[in-house]
């Protein structure tokens, strides 16, 4: 069993290493006419989806970087338990709505030391239209693995979380933005 979670730690990791590298190759221009500059979509509707990027069949919605841990991983615009063994997933919510709820394995790749953030660790997260929002942790707590009440009750831009290594927890890391 050990055996096998390194194997798939080792794959995750190199598939999140893949998805970045191809999220950072630019997409084609388009042209337009110049014109006033408009303030971005998402300002004017923050209830629009979150522009995806296919790579290798998954869509990914951005990159996650969290500087204290050395990670950067690209996320997967919605979870599953099969796309969790590639890269971190959105569970719930949006960037635009200040509710953004993104899952992950604890693969040491991954996931697996968000229970070493402290607060006031910063988290950025960048979307596939270049904007960069930065958090601030303000909470690590637990919860029993079955409370998704508790996982998704409360006022915090961003979550994210993993299992324990026993799976019956779930570690969560709660995180404001920053004005």
């Amino acid at each position: 069993l050990t055996a096998y979670n390194l194997l798939e730690a080792q794959r995750a990791a190199q598939a999140a290493e893949h998805a970045l590298r191809q999220l950072e190759e630019p997409e084609p221009a388009v042209t337009q006419e110049p014109s006033e500059p408009a303030p971005p979509a998402y300002v004017l509707d923050p209830t629009m989806e979150m522009p995806t990027r296919e790579v290798d069949g998954s869509l990914y919605i951005g990159v996650l970087e969290i500087p204290s841990l050395e990670l950067e991983l690209p996320v997967i615009s919605a979870w599953s338990d099969a796309l969790l063994k590639l890269a971190p997933c959105r569970y719930l919510g949006s960037a635009y709505l200040d509710d953004l709820i993104i899952a992950g394995h604890n693969y040491r790749t991954h996931f697996g030391r968000l229970g070493e953030l402290a607060s006031g660790s910063r988290i950025t997260w960048q979307n596939l239209d270049g904007v960069t929002y930065t958090y601030t942790v303000t909470e690590v707590t637990e919860i029993d693995a079955g409370d998704r009440e508790a996982l998704e009750q409360g006022d915090w831009d961003l979550t994210l979380f993993t299992c324990d290594v026993t799976r019956t927890r779930r570690i969560l890391v709660r995180a404001a933005l920053e004005a």
